[in-house]
């Protein structure tokens, strides 16, 4: 473990607890107003989680865009790719049979067919599992991008504006070519996603200058004031929950991805950590994907039993939740994985 990087370990246990936080938040949203201090408490909570997803993809950048490391296209279907369709098969059969027949008291052939369809449709937090894939395919030509700073800083601008300015415009009330354009070919999916891929890459070997990575914490700051006080602002007017500023394809959200990674990065990336804390860094480090995969089966549990952010006042009940939500996970991921044969389907 020695050229382990421990800073990433901690960017992906961190995500994976604000992936929770999204979830519970967003699973309890609609049951206050947005006026009430415990909507606004929650949406505080919800703006400070955002950064989950493009940490998760920045992290993958850094390891699929390494120069260093040999990934041919072979081992890359074989390994990372089935990999992931092979966990994505197993989830989504298990989201789609226990959805369909919970509580698990009767039996039908409308639940069968609901199986089918949940199925095919894949339990909502299970997209993730399939952007991934599509970054991993399209790794071999990234790779080649990536070997030359010049051409990764042209990408990166490309990304930066198809992937993030253009979709921001779309939702303001001004039709126009550009946005008609992008609702038809949806190119923030794919430029976005691969603009954080690329980011994670190139502020790992790259850096910045001192002055940048000033104005990157700044910007990061000012980034998460929107996203609350905007998110805050829009639904008070329109007397509901409008949550696009929270979507993980806007600037905001963007700029505070970036200046949370470059922190992790500057604090931890030569900090050296006892072979015990390395120990437990490294197993809930290895064990989080498998908790992002069934968070969203424990967070279901937990709303049917009544434990939910109205349990107490959101400004404990959602870090309360979230941590009950991922000690759970752990225990469930670590006794499914010692099921002989299953640990690499779940994991």
């Amino acid at each position: 473990m020695k050229n382990r990087l421990w800073y990433v370990d901690l960017i992906r246990i961190v995500s994976i607890f604000l992936v929770i936080v999204v979830h519970i938040s967003s699973s309890n949203f609609d049951w206050y107003q947005p006026d009430s201090a415990q909507w606004q408490i929650i949406n505080a909570y919800d703006s400070v989680a955002r950064i989950c997803v493009p940490l998760f993809v920045m992290i993958s950048g850094i390891f699929f865009l390494d120069p260093k490391k040999e990934i041919g296209i072979r081992k890359l279907y074989r390994k990372n790719i089935w990999r992931i369709v092979r966990v994505s098969l197993f989830w989504s059969s298990f989201y789609a049979v226990f959805m369909a027949f919970y509580p698990f008291n009767s039996f039908s052939m409308d639940q069968m067919d609901e199986t089918i369809s949940r199925f095919i449709e894949g339990h909502f937090h299970l997209w993730f599992l399939f952007r991934i894939v599509e970054l991993y395919i399209m790794t071999p030509v990234l790779r080649k991008i990536s070997e030359e700073k010049k051409l990764m800083q042209y990408i990166m601008l490309y990304c930066f504006i198809l992937g993030f300015i253009i979709p921001t415009i779309r939702q303001f009330p001004i039709g126009s070519t550009v946005t008609m354009a992008d609702d038809w070919i949806n190119l923030d999916i794919t430029f976005g996603y691969v603009g954080y891929f690329f980011a994670g890459s190139y502020l790992h070997r790259y850096g910045v200058t001192p002055v940048v990575k000033k104005w990157i914490y700044a910007l990061g700051v000012i980034g998460l004031l929107t996203t609350f006080l905007g998110t805050g602002f829009l639904s008070i007017e329109a007397g509901k929950p409008v949550g696009w500023l929270y979507e993980y394809l806007t600037p905001n959200v963007m700029i505070t991805s970036l200046a949370v990674f470059l922190w992790f990065k500057e604090t931890f990336n030569h900090r050296t950590f006892s072979k015990r804390v390395q120990k437990w860094i490294k197993e809930c480090s290895d064990i989080s994907f498998g908790v992002y995969l069934s968070h969203v089966l424990i967070i279901f549990l937990l709303n049917q039993l009544n434990i939910t952010t109205q349990l107490l006042n959101p400004i404990l009940s959602v870090p309360l939740l979230t941590g009950i939500v991922a000690i759970l996970g752990y225990i469930v991921v670590k006794m499914m994985s010692k099921v002989p044969g299953l640990k690499k389907w779940i994991l």
